[in-house]
């Protein structure tokens, strides 16, 4: 904010005045006397955007695909022979430019950010003028009558600051006409208004410009917000679908051997066959329920994700389920203090803490408006009538004026509920950030060691349902405990595919908590051999 109270300059190129257009030609002379000047005016803020060179500039990854219009046949769901690989780390950049949310938050952003560089250059802007005027008088008595004629040629440039500083500067040449009498001369102007740092006027347009700036800000914490939960979204279901596949494919294995041990009882028929064969039909019938279900529900979260994702429903999509860790060997106050150092939101609240400072310290300070007033004017020597005449004219002025003490208090009532709302704001992201990175990295240590140690203990219970199949042939296990065994090794598998899914999960909310996700993309668009997901068509 304060490099936006430097002073300015404002130029207003007003009046230039000439009978005839060859006249005109004549003003290239008096120009050349202000070219020294005129260019630094004019090119001041040639190619300025104001929100590029903001102090607060948070380096976010834009998406690539923003001007992608959406394909028609992306909502059927008729296999078109394409095909996509995805794993955690693909998907994070896949989704991110795919995702229409995200899209549009970023286009919200971009048009915000557009409208704040509309009030900050409407107000630090640089107009051309140009007028040509005639002026047509008579003055009529008793005895007589006098008719006069003035022609202006006017070329000018206005220019306005940001502070409110205004400059005008005028160039011109005047015919006047009287009956047989011409008088004609060039003339130069200029006029300054330059404000004191205390200015009531520079308070009130800082004022607004922090209220523009933290609608500006509000839309990227949205965009920040949107990319965080979009993904955290994507990468959340990604581990979902992977589980449900996992699920069937357990319980498939699991009808598969049910199927197998009823041919073999049929082989094998024993008095008990028939009885075991209803009871082993039963349980058959029950997993084969669950098999449908799951593939069902398998089915409508697949398509969830792709949603999530934002990709075309007609592309066929294949899960790459490999381990995705980027936070191992990290301590909890090495990502705690890396969170708050590169965490977006933050940076945005200290910018506009800043700005509320500045705003305040204004506010203390403006109690008066005061300006310098400069003005000048000077008629060179003209022909006709006007050959050897010439005249100017300087005038130096303080404006002074009182603020009603009511504004200036609301006005640090203003900025100090501001500044205290910023620092509640970023001690509030901080505590987040504390709780919401201690929680997760804590889950994902303890679920990934009870993870690991149920796969070390997995083929145990393989093992104990073969040798129960032995000794159900054998007459020493009866078929319910053999069931048991079955179920129970069918257990252990899904609880470890709970376990993945878990440790996934928290991976996803970690990586939202921690600004991981942009660092990702950053990475990802920076180093043009990262993993990337493509479409391939067989």
């Amino acid at each position: 904010m304060a490099r936006r109270l430097h002073w300015g300059k404002r130029l207003v190129i007003m009046y230039v005045r000439s009978k005839t257009w060859l006249r005109f030609l004549s003003l290239c002379k008096i120009t050349l006397r202000a070219s020294c000047v005129l260019p630094l005016l004019l090119t001041s803020c040639a190619n300025y955007i104001p929100s590029v060179s903001m102090d607060s500039t948070v380096s976010l990854p834009i998406p690539s695909s923003l001007t992608t219009l959406p394909d028609p046949k992306r909502l059927t769901g008729i296999d078109d022979g394409q095909s996509i690989d995805l794993s955690p780390r693909t998907l994070i950049p896949m989704a991110f430019n795919a995702q229409p949310n995200i899209a549009s938050s970023f286009a919200r952003f971009k048009s915000e950010e557009a409208r704040y560089d509309f009030f900050y250059t409407s107000r630090d802007s640089l107009t051309p003028i140009f007028r040509v005027s005639n002026d047509f008088n008579e003055f009529r008595d008793d005895v007589d009558a006098t008719r006069s004629r003035d022609h202006t040629v006017e070329v000018g440039v206005e220019r306005l600051f940001f502070d409110t500083t205004e400059f005008n500067f005028a160039v011109g040449y005047d015919t006047n006409e009287t009956e047989n009498e011409i008088g004609n001369h060039p003339f130069i102007s200029a006029d300054l208004r330059y404000p004191f740092a205390v200015s009531r006027r520079k308070l009130a347009r800082t004022s607004e410009d922090i209220f523009r700036r933290n609608e500006l800000d509000d839309a990227q914490l949205d965009y920040i917000q949107t990319v965080r939960s979009r993904l955290q979204n994507s990468l959340f279901r990604f581990y979902d679908v992977t589980n449900l596949a996992r699920l069937v494919e357990n319980q498939t294995a699991r009808q598969h051997d049910l199927e197998s041990l009823r041919e073999k009882i049929i082989n094998r028929a024993g008095p008990r066959a028939k009885d075991d064969l209803i009871r082993l039909d039963a349980e058959l019938a029950t997993v084969t329920s669950n098999v449908r279900n799951i593939a069902g529900r398998y089915e409508i979260q697949s398509a969830r994700f792709q949603a999530a994702i934002g990709i075309p429903f007609n592309i066929k999509v294949n899960m790459v389920d490999e381990p995705f860790n980027p936070f191992v060997s990290r301590s909890h106050q090495d990502l705690l203090r890396a969170s708050v150092d590169t965490d977006p939101e933050i940076a945005t609240l200290n910018n506009s803490l800043r700005n509320a400072e500045v705003q305040l310290d204004l506010a203390e300070r403006g109690r008066w408006d005061m300006a310098l007033l400069l003005s000048g004017q000077s008629s060179l020597e003209g022909r006709g009538e006007d050959e050897s005449i010439s005249d100017w004219s300087v005038s130096v002025g303080i404006d002074i004026s009182a603020v009603d003490a009511r504004v200036t208090d609301s006005l640090i009532r203003q900025s100090s509920g501001l500044i205290n709302r910023f620092k509640q704001a970023i001690a509030a992201r901080e505590n987040e950030i504390y709780t919401d990175t201690l929680e997760p990295l804590v889950r994902i240590d303890t679920l990934s060691v009870s993870r690991d140690e149920l796969i070390e203990n997995l083929p145990r219970y393989a093992q104990d349902y073969e040798s129960g199949v032995a000794a159900y042939f054998n007459g020493q296990l009866n078929i319910d405990d053999l069931l048991t065994r079955r179920e129970t090794l069918v257990q252990q598998q899904d609880e470890i595919s709970r376990l993945i899914f878990l440790v996934g999960a928290n991976v996803a909310e970690l990586c939202a908590a921690t600004g991981k996700f942009f660092e990702l993309l950053i990475d990802h668009h920076e180093n043009s051999t990262s993993p990337n997901a493509t479409i391939t068509t067989s």
